[in-house]
């Protein structure tokens, strides 16, 4: 590498720290269908989709107690906090009041935004987990056949922020869980969900009493252990009702708990000093590219180049485990040697 071209690779580093924005990061909102039935003009419809995009933005990322407190923030303070809009035509849709946009916010002013509000947020995209429902009624318990929560599960009308695998039917499942009937809180899960390739379960024990349902949450969630009771009251003496109603309430509990392990403190921001061998001459700029989609990094410069090495030093925010994650998703291999991160690109 001569040291002209070194010289242009230090620019632009230098130049070109921030973080560019792309439609795989968590502050963009795609595909909003606005309906026109009052003849509204194209300001009045981009108001509606920038209003919606903003409320499924905050559900996704904030937790409830702070999206409560943003129930009166104006339109107007929500539009200083867009970046850029498309209006997207889309002929799959055959009803032409329809308008669908995409919609993303500017990073650097959603977060200065949480920072003013005291909000921490989750770095989460959609996510799989597998749900284990056992229904435990009269001292018997049902896992497929007249199980109401797992035949009812996936019974959803809006986009959800995790999809919900349910387990097939298997006899080894059954007869194991039948040997452990009475010590259901305390087997070994990842003996009957092992051999689905999903890193995120949950097994879930559902006791229905005379006034309240019971549940026992057990499981990993973003490689966390999770164990929770829940007690639900029953709203009524219709025992569908009462089901239909906690199945959506411990979603939303489940996931509260998924947001709560990927929180992200704007006020704490950390650093890490990484080692890169330059194999080839773009090597460098190639880092550079894959760094710029990860959300999580703030900025980034050079410490150090030679020939055959770059030092880079990282500001981050978020937990180190999930830089560790967003590093892997991105092509990026990590190597710790003497608590210095050394990489490798793929």
């Amino acid at each position: 590498m001569n040291k002209i071209l070194l010289f242009i690779i230090i620019i632009v580093f230098l130049i070109k720290t921030g973080n560019v924005l792309s439609k795989d990061n968590i502050f963009y909102v795609d595909n909003i269908i606005v309906t026109n039935e009052k003849n509204l003009n194209k300001e009045q419809l981009l108001d509606i989709a920038i209003q919606e995009s903003f409320n499924r933005l905050v559900n996704k990322i904030l937790q409830s107690k702070d999206i409560k407190s943003l129930s009166n923030i104006s339109l107007n303070e929500i539009k200083k906090l867009i970046l850029n809009y498309q209006i997207i035509e889309n002929k799959s849709i055959k009803d032409k009041n329809k308008n669908i946009y995409n919609i993303t916010f500017d990073t650097n002013k959603l977060r200065n935004f949480f920072y003013s509000k005291n909000f921490l947020y989750a770095d989460i995209s959609e996510t799989s987990l597998i749900i284990y429902p056992v229904l435990i009624e009269d001292e018997n318990f049902f896992l497929f056949t007249d199980n109401y929560f797992y035949n009812n599960w996936n019974q959803k009308l809006n986009k959800e922020l995790i999809e919900y695998i349910l387990p097939s039917e298997n006899l080894d499942d059954i007869d194991f869980l039948n040997k452990n009937k009475e010590n259901l809180e305390s087997i070994n899960i990842d003996k009957i969900l092992s051999v689905y390739d999903v890193k995120d379960y949950i097994f879930l024990l559902i006791k229905p009493k005379n006034k309240k349902i019971e549940f026992f949450l057990k499981g990993k969630i973003s490689n966390k252990k999770i164990v929770k009771n829940i007690s639900l009251n029953k709203t009524g003496e219709d025992q569908e009702s009462n089901y239909e109603n906690s199945i959506k309430k411990i979603k939303i509990e489940i996931e509260e708990i998924l947001k709560v392990q990927n929180l992200i403190d704007v006020r704490t921001p950390s650093f890490v000093n990484i080692i890169l061998d330059l194999k080839k001459d773009n090597d460098l700029l190639r880092l550079q590219s894959k760094l710029n989609t990860i959300d999580l990094i703030e900025n980034y410069y050079v410490l150090e180049l030679s020939k055959d090495y770059a030092k880079v030093k990282i500001k981050y925010l978020g937990k180190i485990d999930k830089m560790k994650e967003k590093l892997a998703e991105n092509g990026i291999n990590i190597e710790i040697l003497n608590n210095s991160w050394k990489l490798k690109l793929i």
